[in-house]
């Protein structure tokens, strides 16, 4: 078992395929689910927190790291870049911003479902872009595919009342082509139940563009204000849309549209460098789907290697699926497990209790309102309205 694991990580590593964690965990399990399914039965104990747990082997990532360091004298070759610096009067920058939203909030005595924040992140179709295990010491690390864009931009919105909006996918690509067939795993689900929204971005990257920003608020952020507005008979009220200051967020052209086309919709904008911060999707949403997306890629690796396996296929000679129109049609049931592990009001509230600005977790309680300056204090706000 052992050796036709090493076998099938160290034939896909000199093909130059890419290994993440994610990857050769699937490789593993694959094999074992394949050659003998009964260790998944085996009784293991496991230290957690100082205490000792009896529980099923799991093939764990702390085990995999074990694995490849230990068998196959591997580590992970990881590209560094410079993180982004945070400003040094970052707690007022953020305090600032709070009381201009919170003066919003008050003004209009907006409720917690007419406020939104969304985020764009991207999601990759082979985890770890530029990062694999290699040999220790390795000086030159050759991957099939680094050089190609192998993702798509996902826009995730959610109400401070706990609602998740639909999706909006942003594929590379310039016709129909480009995007999930109706034959992708989930998509009924996805088109149907969730309503996502699958576009292409007429271009040659999958980067939101000021079309796919438009498309975003016509098709899904002002129907789900609407249907709120309908559901609570206020048919006037006014509503707010948190987003980051990115540069077509903030383009002339945008705020322009928005201000003829919606302007019921206000627009705030979470500091430059600050959204790890003050922006709820970034602070712990994206995290929770990303997790989500990991684990159905890692289903699919299981399922492909048992597969071969089972076809008599040696492990020398398992080969990762790579090709685009299949990754991308994968794709679609990822997003859907990864907004069912969103879609849960009890997650928005805990993290919007990890911003770093302490008032804006009582701002998002679900079912309240700032409706009067009090709750702030005896604060002087007329320093802070400049928008």
């Amino acid at each position: 078992m052992r050796s036709q694991i090493k076998i099938a990580l160290k034939s896909l590593r000199a093909a130059s395929v890419r290994l993440d964690l994610s990857s050769i965990r699937g490789v593993m399990m694959g094999i074992i689910g394949a050659k003998a399914p009964e260790m998944f039965q085996v009784t293991v104990v496991r230290k957690v927190h100082g205490k000792y747990l009896w529980d099923h082997f799991h093939s764990r990532e702390s085990f995999v790291k074990n694995f490849v360091k230990k068998e196959l004298n591997w580590s992970f070759r990881r590209t560094t870049r410079p993180g982004k610096k945070t400003p040094e009067n970052i707690q007022q920058i953020l305090t600032d911003a709070f009381l201009r939203f919170a003066w919003t909030i008050s003004k209009y005595n907006i409720k917690a479902v007419f406020l939104v924040n969304s985020d764009q992140t991207l999601i990759y179709y082979t985890a770890g872009a530029e990062n694999t295990y290699a040999t220790i010491g390795s000086k030159q690390v050759e991957v099939v595919g680094k050089d190609e864009r192998r993702g798509f931009t996902l826009m995730v919105g959610i109400s401070m009342s706990g609602e998740v909006l639909p999706f909006q996918a942003i594929y590379s690509g310039k016709t129909k082509a480009s995007l999930p067939t109706s034959a992708a795993p989930g998509y009924s689900k996805a088109t149907g139940d969730l309503k996502f929204r699958f576009e292409y971005s007429k271009g040659d990257n999958h980067w939101s563009t000021i079309e796919t920003m438009k498309s975003y608020v016509t098709n899904i952020l002002a129907p789900y204000f609407e249907s709120q507005r309908k559901k609570w008979s206020l048919p006037n009220q006014v509503c707010v849309w948190q987003i980051d200051c990115w540069s077509v967020h903030r383009s002339l052209e945008f705020r322009s549209w928005m201000a003829k086309t919606y302007p019921w919709i206000r627009i705030h904008f979470v500091p430059a460098n600050c959204t790890g911060l003050f922006q709820p999707c970034d602070v712990g949403i994206q995290r929770v789907l990303k997790l989500a997306v990991r684990r159905s890629a890692l289903s699919n690796i299981v399922d492909h290697t048992m597969s071969q396996l089972e076809k008599g296929v040696l492990p020398s000679e398992i080969t990762f699926e790579k090709r685009l129109p299949v990754v991308r049609d994968r794709s679609v049931e990822w997003l859907v497990n990864g907004y069912e592990a969103i879609n849960n009001p009890e997650i928005v509230q805990k993290v919007v209790l990890l911003t770093q600005v302490k008032p804006m977790a009582d701002l998002y309680v679900p079912h309240t309102r700032l409706s009067n300056f009090a709750q702030l204090g005896r604060m002087d706000l007329t320093s802070h309205m400049s928008l």
